[in-house]
């Protein structure tokens, strides 16, 4: 008799072990996957290499004088250089060993691949304006840039001698090729295929004339934004009215991407090379921004807002 209990308790100790490794079997079954890790979101190319442009923005901002510009070719620097310039100007005379890709025409975009990104890539155009554009575009593109001060007419042509260092001989374009990110080739291609100015003139790419742009002031337009660039003491002193002040420089990203994208944005400086190289950047970022052509400019030189005579305030 005690051993028919005996077996009956060991039975019942079996059945149970049995039992609790059944439950533990299926609690390990169902438990729930390891957690994963999150995919992080795609970046978006363009925009962070736009934004990048003013939150790494160099000291010297991108710009070289021509006499600084003389002096590296005297000395034997590498160096591409890239005359922006018309054909047609660029035929009559251009720095020697510079190839010829026009603004207005798409060669820039055409070409992105040919320009290096292991040398200092020097640009200029007539006045600065355009190449301040494109060098801003360039940088953003992974290309070492620089804008040669004023350009050919107010900058080289005025340097002593500058004649020794031109020469009438078309320049081929290079062989060699470098990688470009497929989005920001994309968006320099969208960027160049719509270059054209306020007036529909594409010799003025982007710039919008300050006679156009005091009447949109005088009509106090809803539909347009005026950006100040120029040094916050120097806004203080006189603005043109209604416009507000993000001083040129590094760190001006974080304000550039809270300026509204249903208006249209005006950007000056103080004549006009740095408002060129923002507006750059702000179409890349998908604003439709044009540069006040020739900036706040002076009564002494006849040029920009001043120039024009017309007002500025202080409020």
């Amino acid at each position: 008799m005690k051993l028919k209990k005996l077996l009956v308790i060991l039975l019942c100790v079996l059945l149970t072990a049995v039992s609790f490794a059944a439950c533990g079997s299926n609690e390990e079954a169902a438990a729930p996957p390891a957690e994963q890790t999150p995919v992080a979101e795609e970046t978006n190319a363009v925009e962070e290499a736009a934004l990048a442009y003013f939150a790494n923005f160099p000291a010297d901002r991108h710009v070289i004088s021509p006499a600084d510009f003389f002096t590296k070719i005297d000395a034997g620097e590498e160096m591409f250089i890239i005359d922006i310039r018309s054909a047609d100007d660029y035929a009559k005379g251009h720095i020697k060993g510079a190839v010829n890709l026009p603004f207005g025409n798409g060669s820039i975009a055409q070409n992105l691949e040919i320009i290096p990104d292991d040398v200092s890539v020097y640009v200029y155009c007539y006045t600065g304006q355009t190449a301040s554009q494109t060098t801003a575009v360039l940088n953003v593109a992974g290309k070492p840039a620089y804008n040669v001060q004023s350009g050919f007419v107010r900058g080289i042509s005025v340097e002593p001698n500058f004649e020794n260092y031109l020469s009438t001989d078309p320049v081929d374009l290079p062989a060699d090729t470098y990688e470009v990110n497929s989005d920001i080739k994309a968006a320099v291609e969208e960027y160049y295929a719509t270059v054209a100015s306020y007036a529909g003139t594409p010799t003025e790419a982007q710039n919008i004339k300050v006679e156009n742009v005091k009447e949109i002031v005088d009509s106090e337009s809803d539909d347009y934004m005026i950006v100040s660039v120029r040094k916050a003491e120097d806004y203080a002193k006189g603005h043109v009215k209604g416009a507000v002040n993000i001083p040129f420089g590094a760190g001006m990203q974080d304000s550039l991407v809270e300026l509204p994208k249903d208006k249209k944005i005006i950007v000056y400086c103080y004549t006009g090379q740095t408002a060129s190289q923002t507006v750059a950047i702000l179409r890349l970022l998908g604003y439709e921004a044009y540069n006040m052509q020739f900036g706040m400019g002076s009564v002494e030189t006849k040029s920009g807002w001043l120039g024009a005579g017309f007002e500025t305030v202080t409020e």
